[in-house]
């Protein structure tokens, strides 16, 4: 770390002048003090990453004209923040800058880049064409300047499943097994996974790696199938797992994995994460650090058998929880509260000592990424306390991010009209948005009565935040989604009930329009402009269906189709969850 080069970026990105204040630093054996008193600061660390948040937190002292003593102690050797760059929305660099500060200045000592394609290999023009993906010099870029601040930049690609991106390319016809899978033991497989290595490593300043290989339920079910006849997904999970290990052996990099394949082939039911997998015959490399991925449980006890399991594998492991931002409008911050929760406190239980939180951006990456920020607060905040509070959250993400927890805390509302835990994940708000006019599909699941009121509701709860000079554009734009929801859930009532407006009609076209401005306005702020075009499209989709709908009431031909059941729901509970193509239209959106 350059101490300060590091400390000169964290002052600009809060806006805060330390001229005039007396600064002394002193070694602390476990994490941090500070002790401000007038313009004399004293601070204590016992590395780095905990003094880059003492640091920070005296920031927020000045800036909030406070005094103060306070000690923490660490929890944890590392603490890892995981970004989804995979699922359309890649952040352009100067963000991506801006939020390896805020995460160097919560304590931070890794961030991992979930890539899978949006990153270049020079051989193959093909991976990540047309995606945003990042050049080798935009890597090495974000690399130095994450040292800088004593921030390790760690690349988690994809070596055996989640190759759906890359499989859209007939040039990759003879490395796929499925439309998701590599197939194993090719010599062209191998050929390309050494190529994927090097380019993924090769503009960083560490040689360790994230491999993925999760969730490869198709392994050995397709081309290897016909080709084959009857497979052991074990032996082609270990092989192909070997011959990864002895590439990354002669490329001298030190692996990581998900580590959910060893228990859904060790399960006697085939189940993820079975407490009962035989793992020992396994034999798994130690070299390979298994990370135990789990984002779903609210209850510690969930957890702690499968994480004392985990050492059968190795000694070398990670555990990896969720800050709930993907396939939906909103982050699920009741939940991302929760099972961070649980997991921590089992964690701190077992024992593991490296803990990372992921920040997914599945189904087109609706929720922008600011909207993430009391997430990675949240987490962070079990590094330095055993067990934190409301008030400590509260406190902390004033101190450390200029933001307001209670404020943040509303975006939970768009999914949790019960203001309990959204523990089934719930997601009314994406039903409602994106219910065709004409043949609502989640009708009969959503009561738009109260959805209209409910919203309008939140409206005037969001239009009373004070939002920090960086938070005002995600405000205005989740103050513009309740409006238009309200607007929604009242439109569909009078369609419903054929009170045929096209008043409303227009009243409503205009606020969705605005919305999509809004959305478009934080989008290029935040990322690259690859992957828009989804969220054009299904902006663009809405509002041209109003205007179908306009012209068909004006010639007497408007007819709704509303189903007589309800619609699928995925999950236990009310209202239920779906992702874009599966609200949208019965209909497939490709085929």
């Amino acid at each position: 770390m350059n101490k300060e080069f590091a400390f000169a970026e964290l002052a600009k990105y809060r806006k805060v002048s330390t001229r005039g204040y007396n600064f002394i630093f002193t070694k602390k054996e476990s994490g941090y003090s500070v002790d401000k008193h007038g313009r004399t600061i004293k601070i204590a660390s016992a590395t780095e990453n905990d003094l880059l948040r003492a640091y920070n937190y005296t920031l927020g002292l000045i800036k909030n004209n406070q005094d103060e003593q306070c000690a923490y102690s660490s929890h944890f050797d590392e603490l890892i923040g995981m970004i989804d760059l995979a699922r359309n929305a890649v952040l352009n660099v100067d963000y991506f800058k801006q939020q390896i500060c805020r995460l160097a200045g919560l304590g931070y000592t890794e961030i991992w880049l979930y890539l899978e394609d949006e990153f270049e290999i020079p051989e193959e023009p093909y991976f990540g064409m047309q995606r945003g993906r990042y050049s080798q010099a935009e890597l090495h870029e974000l690399a130095i300047y994450a040292n800088k601040l004593g921030v390790t930049l760690v690349p988690a690609v994809q070596v055996l499943a989640h190759l759906k991106n890359v499989f859209k390319w007939e040039y990759f016809n003879d490395i796929a097994d499925t439309n998701d899978n590599l197939y194993v033991g090719k010599r062209k497989t191998r050929e390309f996974v050494k190529r994927e290595l090097i380019a993924a490593t090769k503009p960083f300043l560490t040689n360790k790696i994230h491999l993925g290989m999760d969730e490869a339920h198709s392994l050995g079910l397709g081309h290897y199938f016909f080709d084959h006849g009857t497979i052991d997904q074990y032996a082609l999970m270990k092989q192909h797992v070997e011959m990864v290990l002895d590439l990354c052996k002669e490329l001298n990099l030190k692996p990581l994995m998900w580590s959910d394949m060893w228990f859904e082939i060790g399960s006697p039911t085939h189940m993820m994460y079975d407490p009962q997998a035989n793992l020992k015959e396994f034999n798994v490399d130690s070299q390979i650090g298994q990370v135990y991925w789990d984002y779903y449980s609210t209850d510690v006890n969930h957890y702690l058998p499968v994480m004392k399991k985990h050492f059968e594998l190795t000694d070398n492991v990670y555990f990896a929880m969720g800050i709930w931002t993907w396939g939906r409008l909103a982050p699920n911050q009741s939940k991302m509260l929760a099972t961070i929760k649980a997991g921590m406190t089992a964690a701190k239980k077992v024992e593991i000592r490296k803990i990372a939180t992921t920040a997914w951006r599945d189904d087109g990456a609706e929720t922008p990424f600011a909207a993430s920020y009391l997430g990675w607060q949240v987490f962070s905040d079990y590094q330095y306390i055993n067990m934190p509070e409301t008030d400590d959250f509260t406190n902390n993400f004033k101190m450390l991010q200029d933001e307001d927890m209670a404020s943040y805390m509303l975006l939970d509302q768009f999914d949790n009209p019960r203001a309990t835990i959204n523990e089934k994940d719930m997601i009314p708000s994406k039903l409602l948005l994106y219910e065709d006019l004409m043949q609502p599909r989640y009708y009969q699941n959503l009561k738009y009565d109260d959805f209209n009121e409910y919203y309008h509701e939140l409206t005037q709860k969001i239009s009373d935040v004070v939002p920090s000079e960086y938070s005002g554009l995600l405000f205005s734009y989740y103050i513009q989604l309740a409006l238009v929801l309200s607007k929604k859930a009242h439109l569909m009532n009078d369609l419903v009930a054929k009170k045929y407006s096209l008043g409303e009609l227009n009243d409503y076209s205009v606020e969705l329009q605005d919305l999509a401005d809004q959305r478009m306005q934080l989008w290029f702020k935040e990322n690259k402009f690859n992957g828009s075009e989804i969220l054009d499209i299904r902006f663009g989709g809405m509002l041209q269906r109003i205007r179908t709908v306009s012209k068909l009431i004006k010639e007497n031909k408007f007819k709704m189709d509303i189903p007589a059941k309800e619609m699928d729901k995925h999950i236990d509970d009310e209202f239920g969850n779906g992702r874009y193509f599966e609200i949208v239209s019965p209909s497939d959106i490709s085929y």
